[in-house]
C-alpha cells in the first residue's frame, strides 16, 4: 500500500497539540461507582468523601416565620462591599462577645476550609425568573442567584456545593398555600415545581463548584415540611423520578440526590424511582452512630447513601450552658461510623455526610431573638459547630466550638476519629 506523506506547517502542529491536550484533559464529571468493595463518589474520576456540612447562616432576630429571614448570599450590613458571613465573621476567642484587637474578620469561607470541609449543602431557590417567583412566595428568594459568591468559595477555599431544590417542602416551589400543603397529585403544583427544578439546573449545571442536585428535605415527614408525600408516597416517587429523569437530561454530568426523611419508604423509592443516583439521609439517631441504617438501605434500596443531614438530636442544656463535650462525642461516633461503612468498609455504601449544622439558628426556638434554655428538649437552635454567643453581634460573632477542633483534626489534619 502506497503511504502518502503529508506535511503539517508548524502552525498546524502547534493547533493539533494543542486539542490532543484540551481532549485528554476533558472534565469527567461527577458520578458514583459501584466497584468490588463498594460504592464510590468520583469527581474527576478521582474519589471523594464528601465532608459536608448544611449551611445557612441566620441573623439574630429573623425569620422564615415571619418572612423576615433574608438569603445570608445578600446580606452586608457593614456596608463595605463583601458578603457579612462569608468574610466579615470574626471568632470571639475569649467569648466576651467583643470583637478585640487580636480578633480580625475572618469570616466562614476560611474558617469551614481550616476545618477541612469540602462540601456545603445549599438550596437554590433564589430565581430571576417571574414565574418561579410567583410559585416561591419568600421574598428572600425574589433575586438572581449570587454564583460570584459560590464560585469564589469554590475558586479560593476549594469547597464545592450540594445544590438543592425543596420540592414543595414548605410549600417552596409549588405554589401551594400553607394550611393546605404540596399535593403530588396536583398536576398544576407538579408543573411548577419541575419548573423551578429546570431553572436551578440551567442556572447552575456548568459551574466548577457544583457536586451534585438534591431533591427536597425530608418531605415525607409531611408533618413537618408540609406536603403529602408520607399519604401519597407512590405519587410522590414517581414525580422525584420524574424529576432525576429531567435533570439528567439537561445534565449528565452531576448526580441525583434523594433527601429523605430516616428510612420510610425506601421501598417505594425501589419501586418508583430508580432514576435517583444517591439516597440522601437526615437521620439523627445518636445511637451511637447510626445502627443498622447502612445495612437496611443495602437490603431495600441498593443506592449509595449520603447522611444529608445529622448531628446532634437532644443537645443537652445545663445549668443554661451548653454541654459542648456531649456534643462532639455525638458528632465523632456519627463520622466514626460513616467511615465504616464507606467504600472498603462494612457495608461500604456510604460517599459521607453533611453536619448539622454550622451556625447555631436562633429562630428554630420559635422567637428569634433568643435561644431555649429549657432541658431535655429538641433544641435546633443549638445546634451549631459554631455559636452567635449572645446574639448582639449577629451575624459577624462566631464562637468555635469543642466540635470544630475534633473535625478540624479528622477532616483538615487526617487524625483519626476513634
Amino acid at each position: 500500500m502506497k503511504r502518502t506523506m503529508i506535511k503539517l506547517s508548524t502552525g498546524c502542529v502547534s493547533l493539533l497539540c494543542l486539542l490532543a491536550v484540551a481532549g485528554s484533559a476533558a472534565w469527567a464529571g461527577v458520578t458514583v461507582e459501584k466497584q468490588a468493595d463498594g460504592w464510590h463518589l468520583l469527581v474527576d474520576g478521582k474519589p471523594y468523601v464528601i465532608q459536608g456540612v448544611c449551611y445557612v447562616p441566620s441573623k439574630v432576630g429573623e425569620s422564615p416565620e415571619n418572612n423576615t429571614m433574608r438569603d445570608w448570599m445578600e446580606i452586608d450590613d457593614d456596608f463595605n462591599g463583601r458578603n457579612d458571613a462569608a468574610y466579615d465573621a470574626w471568632v470571639d476567642k475569649n467569648r466576651n462577645n467583643q470583637q478585640d484587637e487580636n480578633e480580625p474578620a475572618v469570616g466562614d469561607f476560611q474558617l469551614m476550609k481550616d476545618m477541612g470541609v469540602n462540601t456545603i449543602r445549599l438550596y437554590h431557590h433564589a430565581s430571576a425568573d417571574p414565574e418561579v417567583q410567583k410559585n416561591t412566595q419568600s421574598v428572600p428568594y425574589h433575586h438572581a442567584p449570587n454564583k460570584a459568591l459560590l464560585r469564589d468559595l469554590f475558586e479560593t477555599y476549594g469547597i464545592r456545593v450540594m445544590m438543592g431544590d425543596f420540592l414543595g417542602a414548605y410549600t417552596v416551589g409549588s405554589g401551594a398555600a400553607w394550611d393546605k400543603g404540596t399535593d403530588y397529585t396536583d398536576p398544576v403544583q407538579k408543573a411548577a415545581m419541575l419548573k423551578s427544578v429546570e431553572d436551578m439546573v440551567r442556572e447552575f449545571k456548568d459551574e466548577p463548584f457544583l457536586l451534585m442536585w438534591a431533591l427536597g428535605n425530608e418531605n415525607n415527614l409531611g408533618q413537618f415540611t408540609r406536603t403529602n408525600a408520607g399519604t401519597q408516597s407512590e405519587a410522590y416517587a414517581k414525580f422525584v423520578n420524574e424529576v432525576a429523569r429531567r435533570i439528567h437530561e439537561l445534565d449528565p454530568a452531576h448526580p441525583v440526590v434523594l433527601v429523605n426523611g430516616e428510612t420510610l419508604q425506601l421501598d417505594v423509592y425501589a419501586q418508583y424511582a430508580p432514576d435517583v443516583d444517591i439516597i440522601g439521609i437526615n437521620s439523627y439517631r445518636n445511637i451511637p452512630g447510626f445502627g443498622n441504617l447502612f445495612e437496611e438501605v443495602a437490603a431495600r434500596y441498593g443506592k449509595p447513601v449520603l447522611l444529608s443531614e445529622y448531628g446532634t438530636q437532644h443537645p443537652v442544656i445545663a445549668e443554661k450552658v451548653l454541654d459542648e463535650i456531649k456534643q462532639m462525642d455525638v458528632h465523632m461516633a456519627a463520622w466514626r461510623d460513616i467511615q465504616r461503612h464507606t467504600a472498603g468498609g462494612e457495608t461500604g455504601n456510604c460517599i459521607g455526610g453533611f453536619a448539622s449544622e454550622w451556625l447555631d439558628t436562633w429562630w428554630k426556638s420559635w422567637s428569634p431573638w433568643s435561644q431555649d434554655l429549657s432541658e431535655d428538649q429538641w433544641h435546633p437552635e443549638w445546634h451549631g459547630i459554631t455559636s452567635q454567643g449572645n446574639g448582639q453581634r449577629s451575624l459577624f460573632l462566631r464562637q468555635l466550638r469543642h466540635v470544630y477542633f475534633a473535625y478540624q483534626k479528622v477532616w483538615a489534619q487526617g487524625q483519626s476519629a476513634e
